[in-house]
């Protein structure tokens, strides 16, 4: 039988019920207590009743610790050669989540404590980084109810997402593309990343040609190894994805010439150490790429136009070619049409001209 008692502005409720223990939370208003109350006495009614308070007492903090421990990945240095972006950002936001809710502890994580936060956020970020947090937290949840067994509540369910809209269609003129090719290619032949003479990596003008290309994540072909790419077949098998699904991608002329090219000047250089045993394309970090294409693009005079944009560009060419959307998105690797939408990007001119 669950009590009531009013204290200051909480509402503590007690759950005594023979053969089970004691049970007690409080709440900010009595209907959210007498909820939590029926949920708990229905499932010993049941026979599904599970005394997760050792759960419940565990902090944000300590869950981020477990989950940094638990990934090898994450414990690698930010300007390593096998760092990828997605790595680097996963670990920022956890420590970020630890330093802002990591005394919270699971329990008193409601979705009060999340609307707070968010408030709080807005005011120094936009709502496509505060979604993401919110996002990488929920992952934690998901990690700690699957892999570790823990019984922990959903204080996302009642949570109130702010909107965004964060479709973007910059597209390069055929000019502004011929610039930033030249302000990418980098002046050492022998390609010796570590001595390149102009200060850039000479896997970053292949890396955007292959973006334009495949229309490839940076992830993606970041962590894309040779045993995975089949010239003579023109595809790419990725393992890992965006989505978590695996998918083959086809290879143009243009991006077949890419490998041959790297290839070609591998077999003038070879690499070494950890950079050689990774096997990788490209085995360069995030941060090098992040770095040398914000000075290309400034040097190439061009506005507003990030890495990724790169992959808009590129499924809007693919477009003219390949007008079956169910083929375009095998090709992306979207597997919501709605989401391939974003990313395509026909001009209104080119429209008009396919009228007639």
């Amino acid at each position: 039988m669950a009590t009531f008692v009013r204290r200051g502005d909480k509402w503590l409720v007690r759950i005594v019920r023979k053969g089970f223990p004691n049970k007690s939370k409080s709440f900010d208003t009595k209907e959210e207590g007498k909820r939590w109350a029926l949920e708990v006495e229905a499932s010993m009614q049941s026979g599904g009743f599970e005394d997760n308070q050792a759960d419940l007492a565990v902090t944000i903090g300590e869950l981020i610790e477990r989950y940094l421990d638990s990934d090898p990945k994450l414990h690698v240095l930010p300007n390593g050669p096998l760092v990828t972006k997605n790595t680097m950002y996963l670990k920022y936001r956890l420590l970020n989540m630890k330093e802002r809710l990591g005394a919270y502890s699971v329990e008193n994580l409601t979705s009060k404590v999340l609307a707070k936060y968010r408030d709080e956020r807005l005011k120094v970020v936009c709502a496509g980084t505060l979604l993401r947090e919110i996002a990488v937290l929920e992952g934690l949840f998901k990690k700690a109810r699957k892999d570790w067994g823990m019984s922990l509540p959903n204080p996302f369910a009642d949570f109130i997402r702010p909107e965004y809209h964060g479709k973007r269609d910059r597209i390069l003129t055929q000019a502004e593309l011929e610039r930033l090719w030249v302000e990418l290619k980098s002046r050492d032949e022998l390609w010796e990343p570590r001595k390149a003479k102009n200060n850039i990596n000479p896997h970053l003008l292949p890396l955007a040609r292959l973006a334009l290309e495949t229309a490839m994540r940076r992830g993606e072909m970041l962590e894309l190894t040779w045993d995975r790419v089949d010239t003579e077949r023109r595809v790419v098998y990725l393992l890992k994805t965006k989505n978590g699904k695996p998918r083959t991608v086809p290879l143009s002329s243009a991006a077949i010439a890419v490998f041959h090219e790297i290839q070609a000047a591998r077999e003038k250089m070879p690499l070494e150490g950890i950079e050689a045993e990774s096997n990788r394309v490209f085995p360069i970090s995030y941060r090098v790429v992040d770095q040398a294409w914000s000075r290309a693009v400034k040097r190439a005079k061009i506005k507003d136009f990030r890495f990724h944009d790169l992959r808009h560009q590129a499924i809007t060419n693919m477009a003219k070619k390949i007008p079956n959307v169910i083929e375009l998105a095998a090709i992306s690797g979207h597997s919501n049409l709605k989401m391939l939408e974003i990313y395509y990007n026909t001009r209104p001119e080119e429209l008009a001209l396919k009228l007639g």
